[in-house]
């Protein structure tokens, strides 16, 4: 099972509890603006996955979140270990994920071994290949699917959007949120220019939490559940 870091505790990955956290390395998208991308590149290690629960201190966490990196693209890897945090924890887990891999997913919910889902949906679909080097058709496809196995095997599902000015405007969360609107939460969150790995993105402005929260009103039309994540703090809407 290949990672890049375990963070033990932490209060934001997994909304309401206290988890830790597991970065599975790899991914099948090239996101601009991602702050894991070199750290990825650089820390990457493998271990069986029953030594990396093993690595985990769970002293105080009330659940698991596996995060990435793509963590789907390691599906034996990533279901052996949810089926041993499940076996030796029973907590609930949260995958984090960017819906290119739905048999995948599909799987693990169906196994009972995923609590909740937070997908990633990272602009409008006939932008992808520009923000993401990844078909557009494919993902706006699986995030449907998605949400139908969601619903039907009573997931949480969190669909999340990191909005970049500069490359995404609101036509976007229009487009997105009439796709994904039977999900339970949606999460505008704010672009974190300093950490981004590509240079072009590191010269974009970040978006005021004003702009943040104009867009959640929009995205509220939609659906009920709306939250703004920014550097000054998290807002419900």
């Amino acid at each position: 099972m290949k990672i890049f870091g375990i963070l033990d505790l932490s209060t934001l990955d997994y909304p309401k509890k206290c988890s830790s956290v597991v970065f599975m390395s790899g991914c099948n998208m090239r996101c601009g603006y991602c702050h894991n991308y070199l750290q990825m590149k650089k820390n990457t290690y493998d271990l069986p996955p029953y030594k990396v629960y093993k690595s985990i201190d769970l002293t105080f966490s009330e659940a698991v979140v596996v995060s990435g990196g793509e963590p789907t693209v390691q599906p034996q890897d990533l279901k052996e270990f949810c089926r041993i945090v499940k076996r030796e924890e029973n907590l609930p887990i949260k995958l984090d994920t960017n819906g290119s891999n739905v048999d995948t997913v599909k799987e693990l919910i169906q196994e009972g071994l995923i609590d909740y889902l937070a997908l990633d949906v990272k602009c409008a679909f006939e932008k992808y290949w520009d923000i993401a080097q990844y078909d557009g058709g494919k993902i706006e496809s699986n995030v449907r699917k998605l949400l139908k196995i969601c619903k039907e095997e009573g997931v949480f599902l969190e669909c999340r959007t990191t909005y970049v000015p500069g490359k995404m405007d609101r036509g976007d969360i229009y487009t997105i949120v009439k796709t994904v609107k039977g999900c339970d939460l949606y999460a505008l969150q704010q672009f974190d220019s300093e950490h981004a790995w590509k240079e072009e993105y590191r010269r974009l402005r970040e978006p005021t939490l004003e702009e943040l929260l104009e867009l959640g009103r929009i995205a509220k039309e939609y659906i009920p559940n709306v939250v703004v994540r920014s550097k000054e703090g998290i807002v419900y809407l």
